[in-house]
């Protein structure tokens, strides 16, 4: 951790005030010895953080640090996007939006829209749900390879409610029900009472992968409104897809099968 540490220190000297440095300067900017500097701007050179101008000698950020930079941005701009579109959703039809992504074979809430209507359900920012029992969780794991899935799910299969896929091989099932039609919903699952319908959306560029789903009351919404939903989310995932390069490759009875 200690070298962690000063290696940090060194790639904090550069700032676009800052732009390439010296030996000197970075000794002088972080005072530690010259020995350990040596060391360190050379460890940061071999490996891609930092790179050295043949003739001046002077160092200056390497192309691992943009691309970590560029991944960073492209996640940051996948989910506000995402977001941007679902208020639209939420707006029109005042239930509430989440965005999550994978850990293992949970799923973390990232970003939350809240509805207009009194009901409203709400999980917070940072809460972990098993992906197996939820609309958005299922979508995203569609996305991922069988043996991907396989080394995320626990073999001793978790407890879930009654509703959801009571082990590996329905769980499958259901997932590939989803890779064939577009569609995840789920209901009386992760809460009682609750709904939901999801889907998966991964960047072109970084292949980040995030789920969004819109949920509600089980019994305070209609077939004719659970049937609204599913067109305005059809509608937001076609839209998305094609604004972040999402390499799904979905026919166009898939398409319309989400907006039916």
């Amino acid at each position: 951790m200690s070298a962690l540490t000063n290696a940090i220190d060194i790639l904090r000297c550069f700032s676009t005030a800052r732009p390439d440095l010296s030996f000197a300067d970075v000794q002088v900017l972080t005072g530690k010895p010259k020995s350990s500097t040596s060391r360190l701007l050379r460890s940061l050179r071999d490996c891609g953080l930092l790179e050295q101008d043949p003739h001046s000698r002077r160092y200056r950020p390497g192309l691992l640090t943009f691309e970590l930079g560029r991944l960073h941005r492209a996640h940051d701009d996948l989910i506000a996007t995402a977001e941007r579109e679902l208020r639209d959703v939420c707006a029109r039809t005042g239930h509430t939006g989440y965005i999550a992504v994978l850990d293992g074979y949970q799923q973390v809430v990232l970003r939350i829209v809240p509805g207009s209507n009194p009901l409203r359900v709400v999980n917070p920012p940072g809460q972990r749900t098993p992906a197996i029992i939820t609309s958005n969780g299922r979508a995203m794991l569609a996305r991922l390879s069988d043996q991907e899935i396989r080394a995320r799910v626990p073999l001793d299969y978790p407890k879930v409610p009654a509703n959801s896929p009571q082990n590996f091989t329905e769980l499958m099932a259901r997932l590939n029900e989803i890779r064939r039609t577009g569609i995840s919903d789920a209901a009386d699952e992760a809460i009682e009472g609750v709904g939901s319908q999801g889907f998966a959306l991964a960047s072109g560029e970084s292949g980040e992968l995030i789920g969004i789903a819109v949920s509600y009351s089980v019994q305070a919404t209609t077939e004719i409104e659970r049937a609204n939903v599913r067109r305005e989310l059809g509608s937001m995932a076609a839209k998305l897809r094609r604004m972040t390069g999402d390499p799904l490759g979905q026919s166009i009875e898939q398409l319309a099968g989400l907006a039916s």
